[in-house]
């Protein structure tokens, strides 16, 4: 994970260094245990590892998307301020919530936003990338979280350190990302329209930008 992210760091050096400037320094035991403490939840090594190395980028990152396809990593403030806000939406619509979803396993699906889900990435738009922190094989999966598209999506990355991974091969290989998860959304549509496709990085009036390319 540390390699990955060290990985993308020098990337931003190199082609968008303004982009550093908007990076947060890491964060605090103390921000980490009121993490913790708040989601009443075990939280995932990885994921304490990459907040000891940054705590997300300020709230004027503007050099585009780290994150394909629209995401820019979150500091702890943003992560708690934005996961209530949801919670509070979630139990103003659904007011009589089953609580068989909080205890269904991690990667399943939802159409409401749970108390298990931490989100980690701004869209600045209603979408959240978030980690599942149910229990299950798939504990601390990341997944998108699109309430006018159904809910949740199915698993993008099994990890924090998959999609570090996934990302720094993108930015420093030129290649696409998500390609893993594409076959796997593509094989799981009964009657798919388009062949699976992945996030090609690109550099466009120097903001980091997300090509979507179908993959052979």
């Amino acid at each position: 994970m540390a390699e990955s992210w060290g990985s993308i760091i020098r990337w931003l050096e190199e082609h968008l260094p303004h982009a550093l400037e908007h990076l947060q320094p890491p964060a605090s035991w103390g921000e980490i245990s009121t993490l913790r403490t708040t989601m009443d939840r075990r939280l995932p090594s990885d994921l304490i590892a990459w907040l000891t190395l940054n705590n997300g980028f300020g709230w004027q990152a503007d050099f585009g998307r780290l994150i394909p396809f629209i995401y820019i990593p979150m500091g702890i403030d943003r992560m708690l301020r934005d996961r209530e806000m949801l919670r509070s939406v979630s139990a103003t619509v659904f007011p009589e919530r089953p609580i068989a979803s909080e205890q269904a396993p991690a990667g399943t699906s939802s159409f409401e936003w749970l108390d298990a889900f931490l989100p980690i990435g701004d869209a600045g738009t209603d979408i959240h990338l978030f980690v599942d922190l149910r229990d299950g094989d798939e504990f601390g999966c990341v997944r998108t979280f699109d309430a006018e598209s159904g809910g949740s999506s199915i698993p993008e990355w099994f990890s924090i350190t998959e999609m570090l991974a996934d990302v720094a091969d993108a930015l420093t290989l030129d290649q696409p990302a998500l390609q893993d998860h594409g076959r796997r959304y593509h094989a799981s549509t009964h009657f798919p329209t388009r062949p699976p496709h992945g996030w090609r990085p690109y550099i466009e009036e120097n903001r980091l930008r997300w090509e979507l390319v179908s993959l052979d």
